[in-house]
């Protein structure tokens, strides 16, 4: 009988380690394959954000280069054929009487702006003059024509020292402040602006604020594609988007890079 019992005992302890390295078996296999699951979420969301990084890179690149392109047509051509048709007036101006020359001479100066402007415009668009001359003096230049058309008051604080910028994220930082002061002159004419740079240990910060009639951020989304396209760039190269608006209050768009 002692010996049934013995191999009763045995019987169940044997049971038992064989149960329990077989449960140990399919807990092992739940885990590695649970495991493998989230291995190949990560994998997926990283190519979709991979996927998704360089399509906006691609995107900004293709809208670069029709900046360069527009800006290369508005100064060969356009700008040509209105240089030459300030020759002209100066020479009718020479045969012409009086009474003429003074309404000749509002329509060259009428010409010579519209000149100027192209000149401008053709500059900001060009990726490569702002890495040439700058991201604050293109940042200058474009409050400079703000304030000579009387569109807005247009103010810049700034550091005296340099901020040492990649010419990509120069170039792409210039257009997210350009498109801010769009908006703002579109949405918030008659109003001041205030744009104020602040450079830290690790850190840039840009503030770009207008006393305009603000607007309800929820609905964002209703605003146009300019809010998006600034957000969108700003991803390319790092920087943090912030965007705070209420009615009558104005809007303040802060970026961190």
């Amino acid at each position: 009988m002692n010996n049934n019992v013995s191999e009763i005992y045995v019987f169940i302890i044997t049971g038992i380690l064989l149960f329990g390295i077989l449960a140990g078996f399919i807990i092992f296999f739940v885990v590695a394959y649970y495991k493998k699951q989230q291995q190949n979420s990560r994998e997926k969301q990283l190519l979709q954000t991979k996927f998704n990084e360089d399509l906006l890179t691609s995107t900004i690149e293709i809208q670069e280069k029709a900046f360069d392109d527009i800006s290369r047509e508005l100064h060969d051509n356009v700008g040509q054929q209105l240089s030459a048709a300030t020759i002209y007036l100066n020479l009718l101006m020479q045969e012409a009487g009086q009474q003429q020359n003074s309404k000749l001479q509002t329509c060259r100066e009428i010409i010579s702006n519209s000149l100027q402007d192209i000149r401008h415009i053709s500059q900001t668009l060009l990726g490569d003059k702002i890495t040439q001359v700058g991201f604050i003096a293109s940042l200058r230049m474009e409050l400079s024509k703000i304030n000579k058309l009387g569109i807005c008051r247009a103010t810049l604080h700034t550091t005296d020292e340099p901020l040492l910028l990649d010419p990509r994220k120069e170039i792409i930082l210039f257009r997210i402040v350009q498109e801010a002061i769009s908006n703002a002159t579109k949405h918030a004419a008659g109003s001041d602006i205030h744009i104020a740079i602040k450079k830290y240990e690790e850190q840039l910060k840009i503030t770009i604020a207008d006393t305009g009639k603000g607007f309800n951020t929820s609905d964002v989304e209703k605003s146009g594609i300019g809010l998006i396209n600034m957000e969108s760039r700003a991803k390319t190269i790092g920087a943090t988007y912030q965007l705070s608006s209420k009615i009558d209050q104005g809007t303040q768009v802060e970026i961190f890079l």
